[in-house]
């Protein structure tokens, strides 16, 4: 098991300040030791002799109240002897970064457990400061996992072949579309790139800034998120500057200045412009995350929403595959190595991690809400967001989200040059120079 690295006040500067500047949203399975097999496999129930057991976990504001009903739902406390206080991690995984840095190079920590995402797993683990839970994990756990879970996992949520967190939140861009306007039109749904690149005629109308499709690409939060998509899409990982890269870059100019389908302006609109935008009838396809199903729906858009027009479609194929057509992100827990409760934490994350407190937890909110087996087959079938998962999922279209060690740090290399380039600044032979540059000089 790894120890805390010291952080360096120069790595401490780039952890940090690289999750400021690009922070936006092994070949077998993870698996367990028999005799880690067996001492997960202890049902919980009994409390240990030992009283005044506490425990600390960190969530989000918005998962606060889920977290507070699961607990009590499956009476957690009762079967172990463990109390539990529920506190809130800060609003930024930047802010999140410099807690959780400064508290454990003092010896200390905020919490116990953390519900974290992507970018901090990636920061977290390669500093060293989160625990290995392979020997704690329930048995049952991986062969719950979808084979894409299972993928995610091995490249998020492990470092060195140790599992380091937990996933619950497990969702992915989906595809959405005007059934409406595309039925009005006689307009098929694209399947492919090139159907993307034939939408501006039909669709995209500049006097009325009026686009076939939108994307949230602004810098800083968003535009790495496009780029790793649509590079898994031609077949590649855009961290390795190379073939495939360099023709999701072509693509997606092409479809804003050769094609007119993809509105320029969206290099400079975050998600929240993006959804205004569809919401006022001005995008006809485009890609986003779950949480746009919610905003369609809220009581402040009412009066707009229909179902066919907030329709959803697989994604369009790109050279690389169906396969490879979208990825999602995940939050998950873990523990943090200088947690003054390590072991009522690991008993916490142990019990969260079994098969029926997933299923509990799905059917108390969507926060819970995953591809796991169990979940899936327990879930609401009339759910939207559960038909949308399962459609994605029984397709075969979810890729692993694409990886890099110093995930944060590269990503905004690959934001500054590829933004460049599509905003014509730069020539794509000179972005991709650069960035290549830049990227050899992380390592």
């Amino acid at each position: 098991m790894s120890t805390p690295r010291k952080v360096t006040r120069r790595k401490f500067i780039q952890l940090a300040g690289g999750a400021a500047t690009g922070a936006a949203l092994a070949s077998v399975a993870p698996g367990l030791t028999s005799a880690a097999a067996a001492s997960a496999s202890k049902p919980f129930g009994m409390p240990y002799v030992r009283q005044n057991r506490k425990v600390r976990v960190a969530v989000g504001g918005w998962a606060q109240q889920n977290m507070s009903d699961l607990l009590e739902q499956t009476e957690f406390t009762k079967k172990t002897g463990i109390d539990v206080e529920i506190v809130l991690r800060t609003d930024t995984k930047e802010t999140e970064l410099t807690r959780i840095v400064s508290a454990v190079q003092a010896d200390t920590s905020p919490y116990d457990v953390l519900d974290f995402e992507d970018e901090l797993a990636t920061s977290l683990s390669q500093a060293g400061y989160m625990v290995g839970l392979d020997d704690i994990l329930p048995a049952e756990m991986w062969d719950d996992f979808s084979p894409e879970m299972l993928e995610y996992s091995k490249t998020w949520s492990s470092l060195d072949g140790e599992t380091f967190r937990v996933i619950h939140n497990w969702e992915m861009p989906y595809w959405w579309y005007r059934k409406d306007w595309f039925d009005e039109k006689g307009t098929a749904v694209p399947e492919t790139w090139d159907d993307v690149k034939t939408m501006g005629e039909a669709f995209t109308d500049k006097g009325n800034n009026v686009w076939a499709t939108e994307d949230g690409l602004i810098k800083g939060a968003f535009l790495n998120v496009y780029l790793a998509w649509v590079t898994l899409q031609a077949g590649g990982n855009p961290f390795d500057v190379g073939d495939a890269y360099k023709q999701a870059l072509e693509y997606t100019y092409d479809l804003m200045y050769t094609h007119d389908v993809f509105n320029p302006a969206s290099l400079q609109k975050d998600y929240n412009q993006q959804n205004a935008d569809y919401i006022a009838d001005k995008v006809a396809f485009m890609r986003q995350w779950p949480f746009f199903g919610d905003v369609a729906r809220s009581e402040d858009n009412t009066e707009w929403f229909s179902d066919d027009k907030v329709a959803v479609t697989l994604p369009p194929v790109g050279p690389g595959g169906k396969a490879g057509s979208t990825y999602p992100a995940a939050w998950g827990f873990g523990v943090i190595r200088t947690s003054p409760n390590l072991e009522e934490a690991k008993e916490l994350v142990s019990f969260l991690s079994t098969n029926e407190v997933a299923v509990q937890a799905m059917k108390v909110g969507f926060w819970f809400l995953n591809a796991r087996k169990s979940v899936l087959a327990e879930a609401p079938q009339d759910n939207w967001l559960v038909q949308q998962m399962k459609m994605y999922t029984d397709a075969g279209v979810i890729g692993v989200r694409p990886f890099h060690p110093q995930f944060v740090e590269a990503l905004t290399i690959l934001e500054d040059t590829a933004s460049s380039y599509l905003t014509k600044q730069m020539s794509l032979d000179d972005s991709m120079k650069q960035a290549k540059a830049q990227l050899d000089a992380l390592k």
